[in-house]
């Protein structure tokens, strides 16, 4: 489970252009752009100039008149509501905010420190070189031995060949074919060094832009996910934008602004999990899934960060700076 990769041959770091193209090809669900493609992206954008439609701003999230989360599930319409980082999960294993770790929010605090900081030298390169489940259960549980049952499907399912998944996700999704291995964003090792420089690239993006704009979304876009409710307590399971929460997390905010994802369910609830649809059909135990939901709310990542050699994330952490004040335009003449 946990593994120290052998060093590589150094590579030369990849270029601006080569990761924006990298970017546009996962993102993309590892589909090559054809001609074709191309061509009609360039006349959509032809077209929406001609008829003035212009791409959507960013926008200012007015905190005072958002809803509080459990109001928000029953909006008739999508709603943007804040969460604290702490109750945003991506995974079951790790967390976010003070006494917490994630690797990618630990690295975006170095990148905050240090902004031209190595991808090979970042937290998250030596964490997915030593965090490497293989199997389902060794990525679910920090002791699978414990957690799942000696014949569970979960020691079964590779966790290399397989994407991440929850007990009420509706299949085991598997990578597919056209995803080349060493371009497998995982949420763990192994994984390629470009996908490294890729994510390390991101952050750094992120970061660079918070510290200078503040967080302005733009309503296509932003964090997206859903609650899951159990024991009177709260977690909000991101579907999209976890890259955002961690820079967020870093940079000192104790709360994000989020929206539900479409197609999702806004809340679960424990009392659920006889219908989720991994439970019938076999792949988590009813008592699995029960932990899985209960690892969200007592990890948080501290004590994986103790057994990789990592820091958690440190408390008592000054806020973050104020973005800077934008020029108001002087009227000419």
């Amino acid at each position: 489970m946990l593994l120290s990769a052998s060093m590589s041959p150094v590579r030369a770091a990849s270029s601006e252009a080569e990761l924006a193209r990298l970017y546009e090809f996962v993102e993309s669900g590892y589909r090559q752009r054809t001609l074709p493609m191309r061509l009609r992206v360039a006349v959509s954008r032809r077209v929406r100039s001609l008829l003035g439609v212009s791409s959507p701003e960013p926008y200012e999230i007015d905190r005072a008149s958002a809803p509080d989360p459990m109001a928000a599930v029953y909006l008739p319409n999508a709603a943007d509501f804040f969460v604290p980082v702490t109750w945003c999960r991506n995974v079951s294993l790790f967390g976010f905010g003070p006494g917490a770790f994630d690797a990618w929010e630990a690295t975006a605090r170095q990148i905050a420190a240090t902004p031209d900081v190595a991808a090979s030298d970042t937290v998250l390169a030596r964490f997915l070189e030593r965090f490497v489940p293989t199997t389902a259960a060794e990525r679910l549980f920090v002791d699978p031995a414990r957690d799942a049952s000696p014949g569970s499907k979960l020691h079964d399912i590779s966790a290399l060949d397989t994407m991440y998944f929850w007990p009420w996700a509706t299949a085991v999704r598997r990578w597919p074919a056209k995803a080349p291995e060493e371009l497998r964003l995982r949420s763990h090792g192994p994984v390629g060094e470009r996908i490294v420089e890729l994510e390390v690239w991101r952050l750094k993006r992120l970061v660079a832009s918070v510290k200078e704009n503040g967080y302005r979304p733009r309503r296509v876009d932003g964090i997206r996910g859903q609650l899951l409710a159990a024991n009177g307590e709260m977690r909000f399971l991101i579907k999209s934008g976890f890259h955002r929460v961690a820079v967020l997390a870093a940079l000192g905010h104790d709360e994000v602004p989020v929206r539900f994802a479409n197609g999702f369910q806004r809340l679960k609830t424990l009392d659920q999990l006889p219908t989720w649809p991994l439970v019938r059909e076999g792949v988590f135990t009813p008592r699995e899934a029960e932990l899985v939901v209960e690892r969200l709310f007592t990890e948080d990542g501290s004590l994986m960060a103790a057994r990789l050699g990592f820091e958690p994330h440190p408390a008592g952490e000054a806020p973050p700076p104020a973005p800077r004040e934008r020029p108001v335009p002087q009227p000419v003449g």
